[in-house]
Parts: C-alpha cells; sequence; structure tokens
C-alpha cells in the first residue's frame, strides 16, 4: 500500500487517486476557485470526474503517478492539500456555518485541528468530527474523537406571548421538547437537545442561551467492525475543547501500537484510560 499521504494505488499499474483536502480557507468548504482546479485537474489528469468522501475530501482517480507532483503545485496555490489517507490524521470535519440548528458554530475549530494535525502520523486510522447539534450529521459518535456543540436554555421572566413560533413547524423545536401553557412556555429537559435553536425564534425573549459548551465522544469506529463512542465529559470553552483533542491524542499516539485505532486502545487498557483524557 502506498504510505505517500493522499496517494491510494489504483488498479491499473502506475495511475493513482489522489485524495485532496481544503485546509483553506475553510476546512470544511470549497470556494468555487478550488472547485474549478479539480474540475480542470480531473479533466486534464484523470477520468473527468471526481469522488467526494464521507470526511469532506475529494478523489480524482485514475492520475498518472508522474504528474502528481505537477498537479500538487497547482492545488497549493489554492489552498488545497493531498492528504487524509493511512496513518495520517483524516479530514477533522464540521457542520456546515450556515446549518439553523447550530448551538455553536464548528469550522473555526476544524481549521485550527486540520492545520495541526494535517500530516500528523497516528498508530492508526484517525477520524475526528464536530457537530453544530445532536443532530450529529457528522457522525460524532462513531468517531474516534466526536464533538458535539451543547446550548443551555433557560426561561427568562420576560412573558410569553404564545406566538407558537418555537413549537410550529418549520422553525418549532424539532424533538418536541417544548409545550405552551396557560403560564407560559415549558421545556422538557429529558427531551431536548440543548441545540439553542428555540432561542432564536423566540421574540420576547422568554427562552434565552445561558451557557454555550461542548460534549466529548471518545473510541467510536464506523467500518467492518462499527462501534458507538464512550461519553468522556463537557467543556465549557473552545481551548479547553482544543486542549483536551490534544491530550486525548497524545495519550493516544504514546500509548497504541501500530495499527491499533483510540477504541483498541480503550479495549486494550479499559475505561480507566477516560480519566487520563478529561
Amino acid at each position: 500500500m502506498n504510505d505517500t499521504p493522499g496517494i491510494i494505488d489504483g488498479r491499473i499499474p502506475e495511475r493513482v487517486t489522489l485524495r485532496v483536502r481544503s485546509l483553506k480557507p475553510y476546512t470544511s468548504e470549497l470556494t468555487s476557485e478550488q472547485i474549478g482546479l479539480l474540475a480542470e485537474i480531473a479533466e486534464k489528469y484523470g477520468a473527468g470526474y471526481v469522488h467526494v468522501t464521507p470526511r469532506q475530501t475529494v478523489e480524482i482517480p485514475h492520475i498518472e503517478r508522474s504528474y502528481i507532483d505537477e498537479i500538487v503545485k497547482k492545488l497549493a496555490e489554492t489552498g488545497l492539500s493531498p492528504g487524509s489517507t493511512n496513518r495520517y490524521s483524516r479530514n477533522i470535519i464540521a457542520c456546515s456555518r450556515w446549518c439553523l440548528f447550530n448551538a455553536h458554530p464548528m469550522t473555526g475549530i476544524a481549521e485550527v485541528l486540520n492545520r495541526e494535525f494535517a500530516d500528523r502520523e497516528f498508530p492508526g486510522k484517525v477520524d475526528i468530527s464536530l457537530s453544530g447539534c445532536d443532530f450529529s450529521c457528522v457522525r460524532s459518535r462513531t468517531s474516534d474523537i466526536g464533538v458535539i456543540a451543547r446550548a443551555e436554555v433557560e426561561i427568562t421572566d420576560k412573558k410569553c406571548k404564545k406566538c407558537s413560533l418555537c413549537i410550529k413547524e418549520p422553525l418549532g423545536c424539532q424533538v418536541d421538547a417544548i409545550q405552551i401553557t396557560d403560564d407560559g412556555v415549558e421545556i422538557d429537559t429529558e427531551r431536548c437537545i440543548r441545540c439553542g435553536f428555540c432561542t432564536n425564534v423566540c421574540k420576547p425573549g422568554s427562552l434565552k442561551v445561558l451557557s454555550r459548551g461542548f460534549d466529548i465522544y471518545v473510541g467510536g469506529r464506523g467500518g467492518i467492525r462499527p462501534k458507538e463512542a464512550v461519553y468522556l465529559g463537557y467543556v465549557p470553552e473552545e481551548d479547553e475543547l482544543l486542549d483536551t483533542i490534544r491530550r486525548i491524542l497524545k495519550i493516544y499516539s504514546e500509548g497504541a501500537v501500530e495499527g491499533e485505532r483510540i477504541s483498541d486502545l480503550i479495549d486494550k487498557q479499559g475505561l480507566a484510560i477516560i480519566g487520563a483524557w478529561k
């Protein structure tokens, strides 16, 4: 197997698939200029089409190996880079910045982590997924490290006008955690997923975000042996989140052998290792 970041051996000798990630300006997005360049490369050097991966990277198949250096130079001019293969850090993905239900925008955190770990080699595959809310569109509960943003909502002393925007489609609570009673608005804390979207549509201000933070999960995986991640804990600040992820990766790198993923390390050392990550 080819161990060069971003290069995947093809079925035809001397033909490879080039996996491309965007490091500028947004790690989870592509600009129109970048899309145009990818189309140009696919047409000129490849088979005329590309494949978008679940990790928000783009694969260009059937490229002659001799053209790789030339292509990489072109990619660098627009902030694109080969990578996210083998034991190198997979592209760290996040929800879109414009999703209505983001409790906290996650693309900025993905950008910081990708720039720090883009070319870092680990004992095994590492998937990191950053979800803006509990809908977890980027599969945070089945990633090696998963993050779900949270918004703690409080009911204020401002009188509810019973406009029903917080409970009716299309803007109302998606999990039916809110009720409007004779006394005003009520929140079912068992149902609430803490996305905070209700505070965006509450015009009187009866609902307000009290605080924001992040739930962290570790040890999930997909593939042939799928596994749900273990809940690690809650952190209230971005800096603490970043430090926790760095600590997890450091302990994993030092404690795992080649081929082991974070879930394997948990299986080997037991849940006691969770305490070292907190």
